[in-house]
C-alpha cells in the first residue's frame, strides 16, 4: 500500500496552485529527511536542497498565496501550464510507485523514528532559509499538515546514484520551466536569490571534505535548460553554475594552503589534489628585474619595470628585519608565500577582480617583497592608476560610472568574503585601473591585500604601517598601534567598514580627508571619522550626490550591517553577515547600477 494516503479533507477556497505547491514542498522535505541513503551519495542532497530552494524562490517572486489567483500577469496567462508543471513535480516527488518504475528508486515508510537530525544526512551543512522562503515553506507545510496524512519519515529500500541524478535533472528542468513564466527582472532576481542561498551554504562549510562534497553536488547535475529558454537566461544560468563551483573550489584551495603550512601530513589525497591545482608561487631573482621606476616616495607602494624583457608592475610589501638574523621574520616570509599562491591561482573566480600574480621577488637591500603582475599593453611603462589618484586629479564622472565602480568593488568583496578571503587593506589607493584612458568602461581591480586569518593565541602579529592616512579607512578597533589583525583577530566587519568609507569617497568623488575638511591628519582627528561620516549633514551630502540607495548602502557598511562583532565567532552569525551584506549593500547598488 502506498504510504502516502490522502486524508481527503476539503481544501475550501485554497487555490489548486497553492495546494500542489505545498505538496511539492512536503515531497522535497520527505526525501531530504529519508533514512539510509548511502553515505557516498549524500552529497547529492545538497543539490536536492538547492532545487527545493529554487521552487520556494519562484513562489516568493510569483507572490503565490492560498487565493485562487496570481499577482503576475504572465502567470495568470499561463495558469494552466503552471499548474501542470507543479503537478509533474508533485508526481516525481510523491508518487512512489512511479518513482520506483521510472527511476528504480524505492522509498518506504520508516518503522522507527531516529533521533538523528535530517541535517546529518549530508556532511555539508545547510543553514536556515531566507526569511521569505522560510515563511512560505512554513505556510505550505502547515497547510499539508491539516489536509493530508504522510508518514513521519521515509527510508530508502533501493537507491541508485545515477537514477537519483536523473531525478535531479528532471526536477531542474521543471524548475527552469517555472522560471520561464516570470518576467525578465524577476528571473534575474531568482538567480540572485539562488546565489544568496548558496552563499549561506558555502559560508558555514569550512572543512575540505565538506567542500569536496559540495563541489561534487554542484557538478552532479548542472542546471538543465528547457526548450524556450532564451540565450541570455542560458548564459546567466551557466555563469551562475560555474561561479558556484569556482567559489567552492577556491575556498577549499585556501584552506588547503593554510592547513598544509600547519601540518606535515601530505597523505590527504584531496588536499594534495587541491595544492596541485595551486602550485607554489614562482620566485624570481631580484637581478631579473630592470628599469624599475616608481613615484618619488621613499618607500613606494608600486613600481613599473621589466622582468626578462616583459613589462610588469610590482606591489611592494615592506618588513622590519628580525632581531637575531638578517632578513625577514619567518612568519612574514610564510605569509607572503601563502598570499602569493592565492594571487597566482589561475582558476580563482573572475568576480574577485584580482589581477593575476606572476610570482614574487625579494629585494633584500630594501627589506621588501614584490608581488609581480603583468602589465597590459595599454599601460606601457606606466603604473596602473589608483582610484585615489583619479579622485584627486580628474573631474567627477557621471553617477552611472560612480555607481558601476562602487557596485563592482562591493561585489568583489562580497565574493571574497564568501570564501573567507579578507582584504585587510581596503582603501582607494588599493583600487586600481589598468586602463588609464577611459574610466567609464575601465574595470576596477583590488590590490594591496594582506594575508589574513583570525589570529591564534600566541601567534606573531604585525603592526600596521605608521600612516595616519591609512588609519582613516580602518575600523576603530584596528587603528594606530593595534596589530593588523586587531586585538582578537581581523574579521569581515572591518573590511566592510573600510568599504563604507570607500563608498562614501566614490559617491562624492573626493578623498576622505577632503570629504571631512581635514586640514591636518592626527590621531585625535582620525578617531572622529566614523561618527562624522554618519552625521546627518554628511549623509545628506552623500544622498544629494549619489542618491538614497547609495547612501543607505554606505551607511549599512559603516554601521556593521546590523551584526554584533562579538557574535561573529558563531558560524550562523557569519552566514547572517553574508546575507545582510547581500541585502543591505549589493542588492541596493545593483538596483541603481542596472
Amino acid at each position: 500500500m502506498d504510504p502516502l494516503s490522502v486524508a481527503g479533507l476539503a481544501i475550501g477556497a485554497v487555490s489548486l496552485a497553492f495546494e500542489l505547491f505545498s505538496s511539492c514542498v512536503k515531497g522535497y522535505e520527505l526525501i531530504l529527511e529519508a533514512k539510509d541513503m548511502p553515505k557516498s551519495c549524500r552529497y547529492l542532497l545538497v543539490r536536492f536542497q538547492l532545487e527545493k530552494e529554487k521552487l520556494l524562490s519562484w513562489a516568493v517572486l510569483a507572490k503565490l498565496t492560498e487565493k485562487d489567483s496570481f499577482a503576475d500577469a504572465g502567470l495568470r496567462l499561463n495558469r494552466h501550464t503552471v499548474i501542470d508543471t507543479l503537478r509533474e513535480i508533485q508526481v516525481l516527488l510523491l508518487d512512489f510507485s512511479k518513482l520506483d518504475e521510472t527511476y528504480k528508486l524505492k522509498l518506504i515508510g520508516s518503522t522507527s523514528i531516529s533521533n538523528e537530525s535530517p541535517d546529518k544526512q549530508s556532511q555539508v551543512k545547510v543553514p536556515c532559509l531566507g526569511d521569505d522562503n522560510s515563511v512560505l515553506q512554513a505556510k505550505a507545510l502547515n497547510f499539508v499538515e491539516k489536509t493530508r496524512k504522510y508518514p513521519k519519515r521515509l527510508q530508502w529500500a533501493v537507491f541508485d546514484r545515477g537514477q537519483f541524478e536523473k531525478l535531479l535533472s528532471s526536477l531542474g528542468a521543471l524548475n527552469s520551466n517555472m522560471m520561464s513564466f516570470l518576467e525578465a527582472y524577476e528571473r534575474k532576481r531568482h538567480f540572485q536569490m539562488q546565489e544568496a542561498t548558496f552563499m549561506q551554504i558555502l559560508q558555514v562549510n569550512n572543512k575540505i571534505g565538506d567542500l569536496f562534497e559540495l563541489m561534487h553536488s554542484l557538478k552532479a547535475s548542472t542546471a538543465p535548460h528547457v526548450e524556450g529558454d532564451n540565450k541570455f537566461d542560458k548564459a546567466r544560468s551557466q555563469a551562475y553554475e560555474e561561479r558556484l563551483i569556482s567559489l567552492t573550489r577556491f575556498k577549499a584551495v585556501s584552506i588547503a594552503i593554510e592547513n598544509n603550512s600547519q601540518s606535515k601530513d601530505t597523505s590527504d589525497i584531496r588536499m594534495s589534489s587541491l595544492l596541485a591545482d595551486a602550485p607554489n608561487e614562482s620566485k624570481f631573482a631580484f637581478e631579473k628585474l630592470s628599469q624599475l621606476a616608481s613615484d618619488d616616495q621613499e618607500r613606494p607602494a608600486r613600481s613599473a619595470g621589466l622582468l626578462n624583457a616583459a613589462r610588469v608592475w610590482l606591489e611592494w610589501r615592506y618588513y622590519e628585519e628580525g632581531e637575531e638574523d638578517e632578513g625577514p621574520p619567518q612568519f612574514v616570509a610564510t605569509r607572503v608565500s601563502k598570499l602569493a599562491r592565492l594571487l597566482s591561482d589561475t582558476m580563482k573566480p573572475a568576480e574577485f577582480l584580482v589581477p593575476l600574480c606572476l610570482g614574487i621577488v625579494h629585494d633584500e637591500a630594501q627589506c621588501r617583497y614584490g608581488f609581480i603582475f603583468k602589465s597590459p599593453e595599454a599601460l606601457g611603462h606606466q603604473l596602473p592608476v589608483s582610484l585615489l589618484e583619479l579622485m584627486s586629479t580628474t573631474k567627477k564622472p557621471s553617477l552611472t560610472t560612480r555607481v558601476r565602480i562602487a557596485h563592482k568593488v562591493a561585489t568583489s568583496i562580497w565574493y571574497l568574503h564568501a570564501t573567507n578571503w579578507l582584504h585587510k587593506g581596503l582603501r582607494s589607493e588599493n583600487v586600481i585601473f589598468q586602463d588609464r584612458d577611459d574610466i567609464r568602461s575601465a574595470i576596477p581591480y583590488l590590490c594591496g591585500f594582506d594575508y589574513s586569518r583570525p589570529a591564534n593565541i600566541g601567534e606573531e602579529t604585525e603592526r600596521p604601517t605608521e600612516n595616519l592616512l591609512h588609519d582613516l579607512y580602518r575600523h576603530p578597533n584596528t587603528q594606530f598601534d593595534v596589530p593588523r589583525e586587531g586585538r582578537k583577530g581581523f574579521n569581515k566587519l572591518y573590511d566592510i567598514y573600510s568599504l563604507g568609507v570607500l563608498l562614501y569617497e566614490i559617491g562624492v568623488w573626493m578623498p576622505i580627508e577632503k570629504c571631512l575638511d581635514m586640514d591636518t591628519i592626527k590621531a585625535s582627528v582620525v578617531k572622529t571619522v566614523k561618527p562624522r561620516l554618519l552625521e546627518a549633514d554628511n549623509m545628506d551630502s552623500l544622498e544629494s550626490e549619489a542618491g538614497d540607495l547609495f547612501a543607505s548602502a554606505a551607511r549599512a557598511c559603516l554601521n556593521g550591517l546590523s551584526v554584533r562583532e562579538e557574535s561573529l565567532s558563531s558560524v550562523e552569525s557569519d552566514a547572517r553577515l553574508q546575507v545582510n551584506f547581500g541585502d543591505q549593500v549589493i542588492k541596493k547598488l545593483e538596483l541603481i547600477a542596472a
